[in-house]
């Protein structure tokens, strides 16, 4: 929350038209408020709203929060993605978004329910491999779409 408050308060305003990673670090670091507010809604929903005596007003309580949370967070980053779009290609914030985004989400659902003290180390092997691959081949994608190639040979010149 406090980078948050940083990125948006401070060096969205000085620097968030001439790098790309404030807007992106800014819908990614939302991101990582808005999956995991998703999967604790529908669980917080099913509590609330299942009509049982054991609910009681926690449950909604914490249903409305994690609903409060999703729009707030969901709003902002309609906010700075349409704000990076104006200044960037959408080629090149789609392709850095999605990495950071995803690492960011992986990460907060990681901390928030504990998922590494079920991780061996060749699981942790595994979920490094994929991150890399998929930052490389988004690297790729990206690279190769402003390159030209040609079936043509390019003739050196002759000093």
């Amino acid at each position: 929350v406090l980078l948050l408050i940083v990125l948006i308060g401070w060096l969205s305003p000085a620097h968030g038209k001439s790098n790309i990673m404030v807007y992106v670090g800014i819908c990614s670091l939302l991101g990582s408020f808005t999956v995991p507010s998703s999967k604790g809604l529908g669980l917080a929903a099913q509590e609330a709203f299942s009509g049982t005596p054991t609910s009681d007003s926690r449950a909604l309580f914490l249903f409305l929060g994690l609903l409060g949370i999703l729009v707030v967070s969901i709003l902002i980053q309609f906010t700075f993605i349409n704000k990076a779009l104006e200044s960037f290609s959408s080629n090149m914030f789609e392709a850095i978004y999605y990495v950071t985004f995803t690492s960011c989400v992986i990460l907060a659902s990681a901390i928030l329910f504990r998922e590494w003290t079920a991780l061996g180390i060749v699981d942790c092997f595994g979920i490094l491999c994929g991150f890399i691959t998929v930052s490389v081949g988004v690297a790729l994608l990206r690279i190769s779409q402003e390159s030209t190639f040609s079936w043509s040979q390019t003739k050196a010149k002759k000093d």
